[in-house]
C-alpha cells in the first residue's frame, strides 16, 4: 500500500469518527430538547453563547513600555483578561473631547507605559453604557476605536477616535479589581515585539517573520429546519420549492434562500419603516440576531458598520486569528436591522467541527509586517490608502475531500473603498494587473 492510499485511508477514518461524534452530539442535543419541550416544536441550542463583551472586544492587544518597541500580545492567550477587563472598570463620566492628532497620539504611546486595546470597527459609548455611571445621552453614539490604559497611573484611560482624531478622558476610574497590570508580562500570554505603521489608520504589525501553525478541520452544517423554526414565525405556512442549486423557503413576508454551492443562507424580509435607530441601538441588536443565528464554535467579532447599507459585519475568528474567504461568504455573518426588527441576514452554514492532522501541514513562516509594507509601497500602493494589514487564516476546502477544511496562514490587506479582503499575493497581481492595463 502505497502512502498516498494510506494518507486517504487515515483521512477516511477521522472523517467518519467526526461525523459520527456530530450525529450523536445533535442527536443527544434533540433529545434534551424534545424531554424539555411540552409538545411544542423546539429548536436545538446554539453551540456557543457570546456575551457582549467578547463579540465587540478588540481585535488586538498591544502593551507599550516607555521608549520601547510595543508589543502585540496574544489575542487568544488575552481572551479571560479582556472578559475580566470589562468586568470589573467603571468610569464615572466621559469629559469633553479634545484634539488630540495621530502624531500626538503616537508620541503619547512612546512616551508611557500603556495597554493598548485597538478595535476594528468604530464602538459607541452607549453599547457599553452599563460601563458609564453617568454617560449624557448626546455621548451615547459618540465612537472610539482604541483604549489606553496607563500602567502607572490607574486612573488615566484614554479613549481615541483615530478618524476624528479626538480623545476622550473619564473621570474617576473605579476598580473592581485592577486587572490591566496583568497584561504585562504575563507569562501565561505570548508576546511578538511589533512596530506601528501610519496606514489610513494607525496598525500594529510584526517586526520580525511569525510562524503560524496550520489548521485542518472536519466541518459540518445544521439541517434546514434548524433557521426555518428561527426565521419563521409561523412554520406551516411556509412554502419550499428547489431552483437549481437552491432551496427556496417562503411565506407572505419573508424569503430564505439555501445555496448549496455557497453554503450560505440569506434571509430577506420587507418591514415598513416606522422609526430610527441609533448606532448603539443598531448594534445592540444585530448583536442579539448575531446570539441567535450564529452557530460557529470559535469566536465571532464585530468587525464593521456601513452607514450606506445599514450591514453590520461579524468576522469569525479561529484561535484568535480572523477567518478569510472567497467573498467572505465562509466568514462573516452580515446582518440588517430596522427599528421594527430583522431585515437581512447572510450567514454562512458551515462550522468546524473536529480538529484533524495532515502530513506537511504543521506550521508556515510568514515575512514581518515591515516586509509586507515594503512589498506594497514597491507595488505602487500608497500605505495611507490601506485600511487593514493583518495576519489571518483563508478557508480553503481539501482538494481530497470537501468535508475538511485547511485554513491557510497569510497575509491579508484590504484598502479604502473596497471592501473586500485580499491575500497579500493576490492583492500584488491585482496591482501589476492594473499597471499593466488589464
Amino acid at each position: 500500500m502505497t502512502w498516498t492510499h494510506i494518507k486517504h485511508f487515515l483521512l477516511g477514518v477521522l472523517i467518519v469518527l467526526s461525523l459520527f461524534l456530530s450525529f450523536s452530539l445533535l442527536t443527544a442535543g434533540s433529545q434534551r430538547d424534545e424531554q424539555a419541550s411540552t409538545g411544542n416544536n423546539s429548536t436545538p441550542s446554539l453551540v456557543a453563547d457570546r456575551t457582549i463583551s467578547e463579540v465587540f472586544s478588540p481585535q488586538q492587544i498591544v502593551i507599550h513600555e516607555a521608549y520601547e518597541n510595543p508589543l502585540i500580545a496574544s489575542l487568544q492567550d488575552s481572551r479571560a483578561l479582556i472578559e475580566r477587563t470589562y468586568e470589573n472598570i467603571t468610569y464615572e463620566e466621559v469629559q469633553e473631547p479634545e484634539t488630540f492628532t495621530r502624531e500626538e497620539y503616537q508620541q503619547a504611546v512612546a512616551e508611557d507605559s500603556w495597554v493598548e486595546f485597538v478595535y476594528d470597527g468604530q464602538i459607541p459609548f452607549g453599547l457599553f453604557e452599563n460601563g458609564f455611571e453617568n454617560l449624557p445621552s448626546d455621548y451615547e453614539n459618540r465612537t472610539f476605536n482604541k483604549i489606553l490604559f496607563n500602567l502607572e497611573n490607574e486612573q488615566q484611560v484614554l479613549f481615541y477616535n483615530s478618524s476624528d482624531e479626538v480623545i476622550y478622558r473619564v473621570g474617576q476610574v473605579n476598580y473592581v479589581e485592577n486587572v490591566i497590570d496583568e497584561f504585562r508580562g504575563s507569562e501565561t500570554i505570548q508576546y511578538t515585539e511589533a512596530a506601528s505603521l501610519e496606514l489610513a489608520q494607525i496598525v500594529y504589525v510584526p517586526r520580525e517573520e511569525v510562524v503560524v501553525p496550520y489548521r485542518n478541520y472536519v466541518v459540518r452544517q445544521l439541517p434546514d429546519v434548524f433557521y426555518i423554526d428561527l426565521l419563521f414565525e409561523e412554520t406551516p405556512e411556509v412554502e419550499r420549492r428547489v431552483t437549481g442549486e437552491t432551496r427556496i423557503y417562503n411565506d407572505l413576508r419573508t424569503k430564505v434562500e439555501v445555496n448549496d454551492l455557497t453554503n450560505v443562507l440569506t434571509y430577506e424580509r420587507q418591514r415598513a419603516n416606522s422609526g430610527q435607530l441609533t448606532l448603539s441601538e443598531r448594534l445592540l441588536n444585530s448583536y442579539q440576531e448575531l446570539r441567535q443565528v450564529e452557530n460557529w464554535t470559535d469566536r465571532s467579532q464585530y468587525q464593521s458598520y456601513n452607514a450606506a447599507t445599514n450591514y453590520v459585519v461579524f468576522q469569525r475568528y479561529l484561535d484568535g486569528l480572523p477567518v478569510f474567504s472567497s467573498q467572505q461568504l465562509e466568514s462573516t455573518v452580515r446582518v440588517r436591522v430596522g427599528a421594527n426588527g430583522r431585515r437581512n441576514l447572510r450567514i454562512p452554514l458551515q462550522i468546524i467541527q473536529t480538529p484533524i492532522s495532515l502530513p506537511g501541514y504543521e506550521q508556515k513562516t510568514l515575512p514581518s509586517g515591515l516586509a509586507i509594507a515594503d512589498q506594497l509601497e514597491a507595488a505602487g500602493v500608497a500605505l495611507s490608502t490601506v485600511d487593514e494589514l493583518k495576519v489571518g487564516l483563508t478557508w480553503e476546502e481539501s482538494e481530497e475531500d470537501e468535508r475538511v477544511i485547511h485554513f491557510e496562514p497569510d497575509w491579508y490587506v484590504s484598502v479604502e473603498e473596497d471592501e473586500s479582503v485580499y491575500e497579500i499575493g493576490r492583492f500584488l497581481e491585482l496591482q501589476e494587473d492594473s499597471l499593466n492595463g488589464l
